[in-house]
Order: C-alpha cells, then sequence, then structure tokens
C-alpha cells in the first residue's frame, strides 16, 4: 500500500513536471519523457494492486527488475559524471573562445543562450586579445540565425564587433563543433562556453571533433529545469556515444 502511494505521487510530480516543461515551449519533445516516467509509475502501481507481477513467470520477472536496474545504474552513472564535469575553472588568455547556440526568440535570447552569453562578456572583458565565435543556425521556429541573436547581443553589451566571428550553418552541437573548427588557427587555445548540464557532451563531442584540449568554462542555468536539462544529456550523451 506504501509502496503504491509513493509511486503514485511520483507519478503525479512527474506528469506536472512535464507540462511545466512543456508550458515553456523550448522547442524540444524530451517533456514527453517525463509523460511517460509518469504513465509508467502510475501502470506499475496498478500492476501492483492486481497482483500481476505474482502471477508472471520467475524469470520475467528477473529479467524486467534487470532491465530496469541497468537501466538506474547507468543513468546515476551518467548524471554524476556530467554533473561533476560542470565545475571548472576556465583558463585565462584563451585565443578563441567558441559559445554554442540555442534557442532565439522573437525578442532575443532564450533564457539558456542568455547564461552563455553573460558569461562569454565577462569572459572576453577580462581577456581583451581573445576572439569569440558564435556558434548557431537558424531553426524552424526562429525569425533569424542563433548566431546572429549572439553577435548582436555582445556588441550591445559592448564587445568589439572585430572580435566576433559569426558561424550560422550548424543545427545540432556536433555541426557547432565541426563548423566552427574551420576558423581557428593551427595551435590556437580554445575555451568553449555552454550551460553546466551541456558541457561535458559538449567537451566529448569536440574530442570527436579532434580538438583534443579544449578548455570548458560553465555558464549558469535555471535550477528548476536542471532535472529536465541533466536528464535529457544523458539520452543526448547515449546517442551521440552510440552513432556519431
Amino acid at each position: 500500500m506504501v509502496l503504491r502511494i509513493i509511486l503514485y505521487i511520483l507519478a503525479a510530480v512527474s506528469l506536472w513536471y512535464s507540462y511545466m516543461i512543456y508550458s515553456v515551449h523550448s522547442g524540444s519533445p524530451f517533456f514527453l519523457v517525463w509523460t511517460a516516467l509518469g504513465v509508467v509509475l502510475v501502470l506499475i502501481g496498478i500492476a501492483l494492486r492486481v497482483g500481476l507481477f505474482k502471477k508472471l513467470p520467475v524469470w520475467l520477472n528477473i529479467c524486467l527488475a534487470s532491465v530496469a536496474g541497468i537501466a538506474v545504474i547507468v543513468t546515476a552513472v551518467l548524471l554524476v559524471i556530467i554533473v561533476s564535469y560542470s565545475r571548472n575553472d576556465p583558463k585565462k588568455g584563451l585565443d578563441y573562445i567558441i559559445v554554442l547556440g540555442s534557442q532565439v526568440r522573437p525578442d532575443g535570447p532564450s533564457k539558456v543562450l542568455k547564461y552563455r552569453l553573460d558569461t562569454a562578456v565577462e569572459y572576453l572583458r577580462e581577456n581583451t586579445d581573445t576572439v569569440c565565435i558564435v556558434s548557431g543556425g537558424k531553426g524552424t521556429n526562429e525569425l533569424d540565425s542563433e548566431a546572429a541573436v549572439m553577435k548582436a547581443y555582445l556588441v550591445a553589451a559592448g564587445i568589439d564587433t572585430g572580435r566576433i566571428i559569426v558561424e550560422d550553418r550548424s543545427t545540432t552541437t556536433n555541426e557547432n563543433i565541426k563548423f566552427s573548427k574551420v576558423f581557428l588557427k593551427d595551435g590556437a587555445s580554445i575555451g568553449l562556453i555552454t550551460n553546466d548540464f551541456h558541457l561535458f557532451r559538449a567537451v566529448y563531442l569536440c574530442k570527436e571533433q579532434g580538438l583534443e584540449d579544449v578548455s570548458p568554462i560553465r555558464a549558469d542555468s535555471d535550477v528548476f529545469y536542471r532535472p529536465n536539462n541533466y536528464l535529457r544529456e544523458v539520452f543526448a550523451f547515449i546517442k551521440d556515444s552510440m552513432f556519431s
């Protein structure tokens, strides 16, 4: 009885969180994962109520428990790695910093992107010889390329336009890095700016693209949406590891 109540409470929280993620219109369908989790928790509660697991063969119960256990362990390990990697002390005086794009809205950068850009502004003010590459193409729900909006934001913050290079073709993190590489001089020192939840995978993709010595530079993120963002990165990292 107590277990079922806990499952139903967790299901309600998961479904509520799914709606909250959906309501910000981020353009990502990942909120459906929280919806699916809530539905699964309800179904498990119902299955316990009717004694379904007692009616299944022992081997099938073992298989289901094993799959669920492995999934939880893999997710937990990756979350620990991703969260621990998001704490860093960036190197000073880098030749280039690459700022990865994110969604832009009709009134300017999204909140996630503003965190990245504000971090870039702070770094560029402290390191006056560093050149900044803003990377991001135009999505189907965007009025202009992410890179163009990013450049305008930096210029408005007082960064010299001559220090900003625009890469406006990319549509994924992998393309951000791939297309930004062409602007880098051989042997240059490089920093990568993105949000805390995204940093581990972004640096991993840099190494996949041959950029071995990249200095990660952490931008902040909204605390309320971190569970969603960190969990999404687990799925994205697994996908990139298998198919990139």
